[in-house]
């Protein structure tokens, strides 16, 4: 490992013991060294995510105008997800479905970019999240809480240009 690869790991474990302590709101021994244990995981975490992408990610800027939709499908995604609240609460039952879609991505410099991006976008709504991505078939499995087909959103986002 070079000096370089070693000062990023070592901030980057303090970041992550600053963010647990932070969130703990004690900074007393036992939870230091919990912290740091906690900091230590997310780091080869991190670490393995980091070696499965090309580095840098490179986002094509058209794909930043898909951000000005998401809050208006945040908003509408948190609505279903309260109508089927009301179902449940009044004893109807609202069933998800896990749906598999292709994606037609180029192997090209924009790859794991479009992989991020694609994971971002389907995560960030309250409906749905990636549950499994297979780059060899072209296919992610997404879970949608509420609804039968995939949202307009998550379609943006998985078929990206």
């Amino acid at each position: 490992m070079n000096k370089k690869a070693i000062t990023i790991a070592v901030v980057t474990w303090f970041l992550f013991l600053g963010l647990y302590l932070l969130f703990c709101a004690k900074a007393d021994p036992a939870e230091a060294v919990t912290g740091g244990a906690a900091a230590l995981l997310a780091l080869w975490l991190v670490g393995m995510l980091r070696d499965s992408f090309r580095s840098p990610l490179r986002l094509k800027p058209s794909w930043l105008l898909l951000l000005w939709r998401i809050p208006f499908a945040m908003f509408s995604e948190s609505w279903l997800l309260l109508v089927a609240l009301l179902h449940r609460i009044a004893g109807r039952e609202e069933d998800g479905v896990m749906i598999e879609h292709r994606f037609d991505f180029p192997a090209d410099e924009h790859e794991s970019a479009r992989r991020a991006w694609m994971t971002f976008g389907v995560c960030i709504t309250p409906n749905s999240y990636l549950v499994f991505l297979d780059k060899k078939k072209k296919r992610v499995l997404i879970r949608q809480l509420v609804g039968k087909e995939l949202s307009t959103i998550d379609r943006l986002f998985v078929e990206l240009p």
